[in-house]
């Protein structure tokens, strides 16, 4: 398994490589003393993730005396990860607390009342005051909190300042300066973005940039809540630009064959001038030893107001199954501390206080646009999973040029009146 950060499987991994030797204990199995009580954690981390997640409750348990296991499915990410969740719930091997993403990922759960509320440990600690707002609102179902947020995350452009020196390219400020940009860099003979098409996910990003752009952030909010039509001149934009850039090679030529866990680790080795990424690209910068003076960040330009970008909450649930809810309570309460935080290297939390880590440039730059931006919810979290997975359908054939931008507007559309019908 690469050990590269992605998107999918390594939210809170940022500064693992400071731990040096402590990176090996990264399998599953329980960490502290066996105290009076053990609860069973899953997650969806890597290995280098893993190791700092369980120094967290190595901490716990001199504390508490209560253990704690993890069990972690690297890499798996949201197409994996959730059906594993499910079929423990229901064969009745569920654990007491699991990470997972907000939106429609973890919804499917609440609905089937399979996670608890949190509504009274939120009083009882206090949490409201310790937490991010608008992420405490992306794990709240119809006025409920159920989730914990812990990492807070942000998809931007990364860029290479050397090849943009190349080609003659300043940071672009508007989307027609972004267009120019690709144009240049491509001229130059430098890939203008790397991008991975396998999953669906990575290509995605383009689309709904694309979308807050020609829609804006009133309609693209009812597109992504399904409570109006995508068979709209909007999205036919929208489409048609992901169909410009895949056909002018802006992005990768083959892009929907490509891996996009690779992404990351190209970008730090200098194969190209964009990614469209999340505050977790930056480990791969660092660990690549590439000088902060050779890349930056901005928010993708939309030329809209309020300036959004896309984002997403990941954070800690309760099974309604486990009966060891109050440790399970004390455990979710210990990740709100500072000290924890930091104990787990968490660059992008959610938990107020915490400093942040040295040498992540672009990561703090993040932090304070996540304070005066608004974001809107990644598409694959907003949509239902059989809708997403319509969406990678069609953006699939989109790209690769076998579907016309009206045709694939059209067909999401019909696979929206699909799911409403539940057909």
């Amino acid at each position: 398994m690469s050990g590269d950060i992605t998107r999918r499987g390594a939210l809170g991994a940022l500064g693992a490589s400071v731990i040096g030797a402590a990176l090996a204990a990264c399998g599953g199995g329980s960490s502290g003393s066996a105290g009076s009580a053990t609860l069973a954690m899953a997650d969806y981390e890597t290995p280098q993730a893993a190791a700092l997640t369980k120094k967290v409750f190595t901490a716990f348990a001199r504390q508490t005396h209560i253990g704690v296991t993890l069990d972690s499915l690297p890499g798996s990410g949201a197409a994996i990860y959730p059906g594993k969740l499910r079929t423990e719930l229901l064969g009745g091997k569920a654990p007491d607390i699991f990470r997972c993403w907000g939106g429609t990922i973890v919804a499917p759960f609440v609905t089937a009342h399979q996670v608890i509320s949190l509504d009274s440990v939120y009083r009882k600690y206090g949490w409201d005051a310790k937490l991010s707002a608008p992420n405490v609102q992306d794990m709240t179902f119809s006025g409920t909190k159920y989730g914990l947020p812990l990492y807070a995350s942000a998809v931007g452009v990364w860029y290479n300042t050397q090849h943009y020196k190349k080609a003659g390219v300043s940071v672009p400020t508007t989307f027609a300066e972004v267009e120019k940009a690709n144009a240049a860099l491509a001229k130059a003979g430098i890939q203008p973005w790397l991008a991975g098409g396998k999953y669906g996910w990575y290509v995605m990003r383009f689309f709904e940039w694309f979308l807050e752009m020609t829609a804006g952030p009133t309609e693209h909010d009812k597109l992504r809540n399904v409570q109006t039509s995508w068979n709209t001149p909007s999205v036919v934009e929208a489409f048609a630009i992901l169909q410009r850039w895949a056909r002018n090679k802006w992005l990768p030529p083959g892009v929907m064959g490509l891996d996009p866990t690779q992404v990351e680790a190209q970008f730090a080795g200098g194969k190209g001038a964009m990614a469209l990424d999340g505050q977790w690209i930056e480990q791969n910068i660092v660990q690549a030893k590439m000088p902060a003076s050779h890349y930056g960040t901005f928010i993708p330009p939309t030329g809209r107001t309020p300036l959004r970008f896309s984002g997403f909450t990941e954070g800690l649930f309760i099974t309604a199954e486990s009966a060891k809810a109050d440790d399970a309570e004390k455990l979710l309460n210990f990740f709100t501390k500072p000290s924890s935080q930091q104990l787990s290297q968490n660059a992008y939390t959610t938990v107020k206080g915490v400093p942040a880590l040295p040498g992540y440039v672009g990561t703090a730059q993040w932090t304070k646009w996540l304070a005066e931006h608004p974001h809107y919810v990644i598409q694959d979290q907003s949509l239902s999973t059989s809708l997403a997975n319509a969406y990678f359908s069609i953006q699939s054939n989109v790209v690769q040029g076998s579907q016309t931008p009206a045709a694939a507007a059209a067909a999401m559309q019909k696979a929206v009146e699909a799911s409403k019908s539940g057909s």
